[in-house]
């Protein structure tokens, strides 16, 4: 399954189940309820988890769709773990009561669900017992008896209850990498989970540093694992639950707040700060170089520009912290390097619902006259990097503002907005072999949802979770971007890299950057290079198939990468 930014439009709808994530992004089409088919716990011991209340916000595509209010309790039959919330499309869920009940050994023992899910009613009793979990299941006035076997250790995870993951979140207490743990999704049955990797993260919040722990869990699915990570403070309390392919990321309120982040690397060079940019401030990461002499002209700087797809200013990806690892790696080797929250986004100020690409330029234009300013920075050899669509805001940047002195594009699409959202719902359309009927309804509707954000169309017919996706200044300025025209308008010494396994940027988009930069100015220099083996998120591979960007473990950007990134810069001057 690709991973690709998250745009509203339409999507194709596979009967009941494949149409959960309808309407949140492109090229994604995994369903919420084969990957929470999917989710962990342990063996060994039987740890506890001390009795808390919290609140969850819940993400798809980084857009918020809702929360879960969250109780754990403990008495003395066991624990007892409590929710209500409300999830909008595409889930449309009201969670009016789930009760969940495990013994002093986090067996489970009774589960109660009440909701409404897409305007009907239902609800779910389910008890366990040494044999298996008998449920009984009603639904708009429909009532059903369902029986499975089911392990007795079992951690019980309803689809889109995402308070049952305290319980998983306990048991992983102690568990280590290779341990295989029984989940069962009420009423379908169980499924196996095998811990795959375990990493920790620092997450700095208003009123306390959490040393949260991450598991990479890989969850048996027809087909493929599913990756998911679930987070722990050090209570043994969930932290947040991430499922990558469906862009899902369950956190709780307090590492999600403004002034939380997750530090997903660190350098010793590290700088936190606040830079001004048309009324308010971007919260940035400095990296200076600490085991090279500095230059008696300054450093060479280079400035990281974030994806759309990216959550926060390390630009990660899927769990690939791709701009973090880059600055690492140019500190290392003598530059200093900013990267940053986008407006509006992480510790940023600013709003992103009224931001467009000119404005998101606009600031990376105020971070290059920062860079400008500094004393410690030669002022003639300041870089502009952008990845993904990133480089669309890097290249517009570039073109207005005469202190960027090269440009570096990485993975960046050619063409206009307009054509690379329907090239990537082709391209996924493809991928699930889609009914030709049905995938030209969704391109129909593409389109129609073009033409209303752009020429005014007409929007009847179109719901009304995806033209509040759509009608807005960012999407607009994303669809009327055309990576041809900017770029044709630069004057810097520009450099285009691209994996060779990159499906998301295939390698007609360098192809077409590299033809329009070659009309520029005789002295507007450019350099493509294919690096071997890599895919979009600038990690190695096996495959040119559709990359597994679920798997977490793979959490490195190639060194390959790096350096011809750097022997570029040196040459650049």
């Amino acid at each position: 399954m690709s991973m690709s930014r998250r745009f509203p439009g339409a999507r194709p709808t596979r009967g009941t189940r494949d149409d959960m994530l309808t309407g949140v992004r492109v090229s994604a089409y995994c369903t919420l309820t084969a990957l929470l088919l999917t989710g962990p716990p342990a063996v060994a011991q039987t740890p506890s988890a001390p009795p808390a209340a919290a609140t969850f916000n819940v993400f798809i595509g980084s857009m918020p769709v809702g929360f879960e209010r969250v109780e754990l309790v403990q008495d003395s039959g066991g624990w007892t773990i409590r929710s209500r919330g409300d999830l909008a499309h595409p889930i449309n869920l009201q969670n009016r009561r789930f009760e969940i009940r495990y013994d002093e050994q986090w067996r489970p023992r009774s589960l109660t669900i009440q909701g409404i899910r897409n305007d009907a009613p239902f609800s779910l009793q389910t008890t366990f017992d040494e044999t298996g979990a008998t449920s009984a299941v009603e639904q708009a006035g429909q009532q059903a008896t369902l029986s499975e076997p089911t392990p007795a250790d079992a951690v019980v995870l309803p689809e889109y209850f995402f308070a049952a993951y305290e319980a998983l979140a306990a048991r992983l207490a102690g568990a280590e990498i290779g341990a295989q743990f029984s989940v069962f999704v009420p009423p379908q049955g169980a499924t196996l989970a095998k811990l795959d990797g375990i990493s920790t993260s620092r997450i700095e919040t208003a009123s306390a540093v959490i040393n949260a722990r991450v598991h990479n869990l890989l969850f048996e699915q027809a087909g493929a694992p599913v990756a998911v990570a679930v987070w722990t403070d050090a209570g043994q309390r969930l932290v947040r639950v991430t499922i990558p392919q469906a862009g899902l990321d369950v956190a709780r309120e307090d590492v999600v707040s403004v002034s939380a982040r997750v530090r997903q690397v660190s350098h010793a060079g590290d700088e936190d700060t606040r830079i001004e940019s048309e009324g308010f401030s971007l919260a940035v990461t400095i990296t200076t170089p600490v085991d090279h002499p500095r230059p008696v002209g300054g450093w060479p700087a280079v400035l990281l520009v974030p994806s759309s797809s990216s959550t926060d200013r390390d630009g990660t990806v899927s769990g690939v912290p791709i701009l973090g690892q880059i600055a690492n790696a140019l500190a290392d080797a003598g530059y200093l390097t900013l990267r940053y929250d986008r407006r509006g986004s992480g510790q940023s100020g600013g709003r992103s619902e009224s931001a467009t690409i000119e404005t998101h330029a606009d600031d990376a234009r105020a971070l290059v006259r920062y860079l400008d300013r500094r004393d410690d920075v030669d002022q003639d050899r300041i870089t502009l990097l952008g990845h993904d669509d990133g480089g669309w805001v890097a290249i517009i940047a570039a073109r207005r503002e005469r202190r960027a002195d090269n440009l570096v594009l990485v993975g960046t699409p050619a063409g206009t907005g307009t054509e690379l959202i329907l090239e990537q719902q082709r391209a996924a359309l493809d991928q699930l072999a889609v009914p030709e009927a049905e995938r030209a309804e969704n391109i129909r509707l593409q389109r129609q949802i073009h033409d209303a954000v752009l020429d005014g169309g007409t929007w009847n017919g179109v719901p009304e979770a995806m033209r509040s996706q759509a009608d807005t200044p960012w999407f607009r300025s994303f669809l009327e971007f055309d990576a041809a025209d900017a770029l044709r308008r630069t004057r810097q010494p520009l450099l285009i890299l691209r994996g060779s396994l990159d499906q998301q940027a295939g390698p007609h988009h360098a192809e077409q950057l590299e033809v329009v930069a070659r009309t520029r100015r005789r002295e507007a220099t450019v350099e493509v290079l294919t690096l071997d083996g890599l895919d979009h998120l600038l990690v190695e591979t096996e495959s040119s198939d559709q990359p597994a960007y679920g798997d977490l473990s793979r959490s490195s950007v190639s060194q390959l990468f790096t350096n011809r990134l750097i022997n570029w810069l040196a040459r650049t001057r």
